[in-house]
């Protein structure tokens, strides 16, 4: 791939406390060819004033209702001009020299359909949650263990010759639209772990993943299954999701599977 260049797209929605920091984590990278597209779905905690202190650096941005994370991320592919595409939560993070170390890779390896790499897990205070991670899967894998912890979502690059024009994410999926994306390429296409820090994930009380997990897990379940060869395992894990959730014998978001 000649001349990479990175469209970054950041859905938000009340999320000032860190919004800020994505933001610049975006802006201060030591490669120039990027653009950063802000997608704010109507907040009212005072990111519109962060988005407009930083309006003269985007591409675009927009505040006001839209469908959910994903219809916004669609949205802001569909004002992406780049040839590298991704999209970073705006409690998340991206490491130094992220940008310049895939622009390395894609010059010289077109044929990848996504590249990642290492992702660290920090706290709502950037603390340290987990040491780096990330390592090379294969579909199958990927299919059979979900993506932690071997591709954490910030840190994924995706080549926009492999993606669907309209859109980048399914609309149809609320919490596993990353997971759905990332199996729609690894199944027939190539995929690339570079073994360096790429980008930092935020876990705190706030975010869906954690407010929403069993309705992140169907979500799961249902793309397993979707994917698979033995969809009936799949089937098998939803129906005892169901009896757990009608029992009440899930304990702290968690079925007793």
């Amino acid at each position: 791939m000649s001349n990479p260049f990175f469209s970054i797209i950041i859905p938000s929605f009340n999320q000032a406390a860190w919004l800020e920091q994505a933001i610049l984590s975006v802006l201060e990278q030591d490669y120039s060819d990027k653009e950063l597209i802000v997608m704010d779905g109507g907040s009212t905690d005072g990111s519109i004033e962060i988005i407009k202190k930083y309006e003269n650096q985007l591409a675009f941005w927009k505040s006001g209702k839209d469908g959910g994370q994903a219809d916004a991320i669609n949205q802001g592919y569909k004002k992406a001009k780049g040839n590298i595409i991704a999209y970073l939560n705006s409690d998340d993070l991206y490491a130094k020299g992220a940008f310049s170390a895939v622009a390395r890779v894609f010059e010289v390896n077109r044929e990848f359909s996504f590249v990642y790499g290492m992702c660290r897990t920090i706290d709502s205070d950037g603390n340290t949650v987990q040491d780096p991670q990330g390592y090379q899967v294969r579909f199958d894998e990927l299919l059979e263990i979900g993506m932690l912890p071997a591709v954490h979502q910030p840190a994924c690059f995706f080549n926009k010759e492999f993606l669907d024009a309209s859109k980048l994410v399914n609309t149809q999926y609320s919490f596993a639209f990353d997971y759905d994306l990332l199996l729609n390429l690894a199944k027939d296409k190539n995929i690339l772990f570079i073994n360096k820090e790429l980008a930092s994930y935020r876990v705190h009380t706030n975010t869906k993943s954690n407010l929403n997990r069993i309705e992140a897990y169907k979500e799961k379940l249902s793309i397993q299954e979707n994917y698979s060869n033995n969809p009936l395992k799949w089937k098998w894990k939803r129906l005892k999701l169901a009896v757990a959730e009608k029992t009440g014998k899930i304990v702290n978001g968690k079925a007793a599977l």
